[in-house]
């Protein structure tokens, strides 16, 4: 069997090889009803790279392909805050890249996570997001992920790679498609707690955990949500993309999971 990083000549640096779902599949749409889901972000995916409030108050603003292709999909909202995660109780938070959290906000989704809820991550040790933005201005992507508490708390830690920056290609059971950098998530020395439980795979780039009842899949990546990286028949439809439907997976399994328990 050959090993799932492999460096090639051109400038595709690994090929990783998922395997969870059929490429013949199509994940969300064997689903019954929309799976609620709320998102978390720095990433331009909800307004675009550079909307002002005068374009988002206007309806002048362009969602990135990735978001309108979700919106389709799921019912999703994007929330600053998870203060009310207990009340509104959605199927899956999605935290993409997201801004430093605030302490509460982590306990909180700790709590619900281990209550039986599900979180999907995306975080990323070095951002290639290209914006037109300035580097102090809050608008900008997180260039680095910030969820060292949490994955900390759950005995994780997020690194980059050695040849960070370079261009890979990902595979996920035929559903390919392309980022810059990627990480990989490493269990720390002394562990986590016994009511965590992670299991890593395609070299560490992903940890499925078990947190109490609860679940997390969490991806050392966030630049393939970006559709500069995808095919341009992609990027016209989303519903093409392989990130798309590689997100489609996480979130049908967690779906999936979460309806068996009720």
């Amino acid at each position: 069997m050959a090993a799932p990083w492999q460096t090639v000549p051109s400038a595709i640096a690994a090929l990783l090889l998922l395997s969870q779902c059929t490429a013949a599949e199509s994940p969300s749409e064997s689903l019954e009803g929309k799976p609620r889901i709320q998102l978390m972000t720095s990433l331009p995916l909800v307004w675009g790279d550079d909307a002002s409030m005068e374009m988002i108050l206007s309806g002048e603003s362009d969602p990135a392909p990735i978001y309108r292709y979700w919106q389709v999909r799921y019912d999703i909202a994007a929330v600053d805050s998870l203060e009310k995660l207990a009340q509104d109780d959605p199927d899956i938070v999605i935290l993409a890249q997201p801004r430093a959290m605030d302490p509460a906000d982590l306990t909180i989704l700790d709590a619900w996570v281990r209550l039986g809820g599900s979180v999907i991550i995306f975080t990323d040790p070095d951002l290639v997001w290209p914006s037109e933005l300035p580097i102090a201005d809050p608008r900008r992507p997180l260039a680095s992920g910030l969820l060292s508490p949490l994955l900390g708390h759950w005995g994780l830690e997020l690194v980059a790679a050695e040849k960070n920056r370079v261009a890979v290609d990902l595979s996920f059971d035929g559903y390919s498609f392309a980022t810059r950098g990627i990480g990989k998530l490493v269990p720390l020395p002394d562990g986590a707690d016994p009511d965590v439980r992670c299991k890593g795979s395609v070299a560490d780039f992903i940890m499925q955990c078990s947190v109490g009842l609860g679940q997390a899949s969490i991806i050392a990546d966030a630049d393939f949500l970006n559709a500069m990286f995808w095919p341009e028949s992609a990027q016209r439809s989303p519903q093409k993309s392989g990130a798309g439907r590689f997100v489609d997976s996480l979130v049908r399994d967690h779906f999936i999971a979460d309806e068996k328990e009720k």
